[in-house]
């Protein structure tokens, strides 16, 4: 179940709470079949938490150089082609080099218009996603989610 801040919840009896962290009253109850086991239980998900908040900062860090490398390298692709066209001109057939230029350029246009239509469709292309790309993802929740 998914709530209007779009975390997830888990029904438990008639209360909800956080995935992951029973009720008060079932963490009441552990505690009186063994001393200590709800601050183990919170403890278990608060260790959770710091891990899930580093595995973020890491994805995070992932798309940023990510970014960084496919603009470093698209400008290097750029540039590369008008070399290659220039150099071809100068020294070879022009119509040749107007051939690599053209088509070059082409190639470096369709690109640009393929990743400016999936950042409209608000994900980023499949050949340009990072490893762990599912918390880039909004969480699309099920009908029979909402009915609960």
């Amino acid at each position: 179940m998914i709530d209007s801040r779009g975390q997830n919840f888990k029904k438990q009896g008639s209360r909800r709470s956080p995935e992951g962290l029973p009720s008060p009253e079932t963490l009441e109850a552990y505690d009186t079949v063994m001393q200590g086991s709800a601050e183990r239980i919170v403890g278990m998900f608060e260790r959770e938490q710091i891990h899930r908040h580093e595995w973020e900062k890491r994805a995070l860090r992932v798309h940023h150089y990510s970014t960084l490398l496919g603009q470093l390298l698209g400008f290097l692709i750029g540039i590369s082609i008008f070399i290659s066209a220039s150099i071809i001109g100068m020294h070879g057939n022009p119509t040749t080099a107007a051939f690599v230029w053209v088509f070059g350029m082409a190639i470096v246009t369709m690109a640009a218009i393929v990743w400016w239509y999936a950042k409209s469709m608000g994900q980023r292309p499949l050949f340009a996603r990072p490893a762990m790309r599912t918390s880039f993802r909004p969480d699309k929740s099920h009908p029979a989610d909402k009915a609960e």
